[in-house]
């Protein structure tokens, strides 16, 4: 099991999913059930439990090497903190050895989709990790803020992936039908305006300004829409597709992904000040979930 840090923060990030879609959360624990394909099910089962094995330990030995480096006297709170650079710096080479560690072992194929998204944000979380230093260096007070708090949510992001392949995050869906419908009503929501989905991000991505002091904004933005889009692929995670769904579940996964990837985007390009990009984010992003509300449509 991973360490209690884990729990709060899943719990905490619960609830600011619930609150933005409109949802109640249950509150069994998930146990997974699965059937293994190939030719070979002895061999995929062992490989299925080394991968989770590897995903705890990575994620409990870097939450570990957190913990010990920013401690009471170095909270690496404020760009004026000396000590931050170091800090910071120090903590790059635990997620990159994570980052190795997926790339040595052959994803099982019902954690792919998520296996993908920890990669790419554990990419991400490196670059925002050395955008701080060099911001802090710079006394670049804005960069740092926006840099911390980006790399801050990785964290939550990493414990609620880790939880859901471990098979200890709470159920979201009762059903595969139940998890698309979830999707679905909350990417209506999105994509037509509607009031609750301004409290994801979402709407707010489609057509907000996001240059200058209006950066912090838009990144609180991209965190509420990356939250939101977790739960969607974890539910599916939780519930796979029948059989005769499955084309379905494949092509709505697929442009969930599609949307992180866009949300990604725009936060490097938000800690690189490149408006451009920012740009070509939102509206990639606005694709996205346009195509993944059209997949969960009966």
């Amino acid at each position: 099991m991973i360490k209690p840090i884990l729990e709060t923060r899943r719990r905490r990030l619960v609830l600011v999913a619930a609150a933005a879609i409109a949802i109640t959360l249950a509150a069994a624990i998930f146990a997974l059930h699965h059937g293994s394909s190939g030719t070979e099910p002895a061999g995929q089962d062992r490989n299925l439990t080394a991968y989770k094995k590897m995903i705890i330990s990575d994620y409990t030995t870097s939450m570990d090497a957190l913990n010990a480096t920013f401690n009471a006297s170095n909270q690496c709170d404020t760009v004026q903190n000396t000590g931050c650079p170091e800090a910071l710096a120090a903590m790059v080479p635990h997620w990159q050895m994570w980052l190795n560690d997926l790339n040595s072992y052959q994803t099982p194929s019902m954690f792919v989709v998520i296996d993908g998204q920890l990669r790419r944000h554990l990419t991400e979380k490196i670059a925002e990790l050395n955008a701080a230093v060099a911001f802090q260096r710079e006394r670049n007070e804005s960069g740092f803020n926006l840099a911390v708090e980006t790399s801050s949510y990785e964290i939550t992001w990493f414990g609620v992936t880790v939880a859901a392949v471990e098979g200890t995050y709470a159920r979201v869906a009762g059903s595969y039908h139940d998890a698309v419908n979830l999707a679905k009503e909350a990417l209506d929501a999105c994509i037509n305006s509607a009031p609750a989905s301004r409290k994801a991000g979402c709407d707010a991505l489609s057509h907000e300004t996001c240059t200058g002091a209006a950066a912090k904004n838009c990144a609180h933005d991209v965190e509420s829409a990356e939250t939101q889009l977790q739960i969607f692929v974890v539910a599916l995670l939780q519930d796979p597709a029948p059989t005769a769904l499955a084309k379905q579940s494949a092509q709505l996964q697929a442009h969930l992904v599609q949307a992180d990837i866009a949300l990604l985007a725009i936060a490097d390009a938000l800690l690189r000040g490149d408006s451009a990009k920012v740009a070509a984010g939102q509206r990639s992003y606005k694709a996205a979930i346009t195509a993944a509300d059209a997949d969960a449509s009966p």
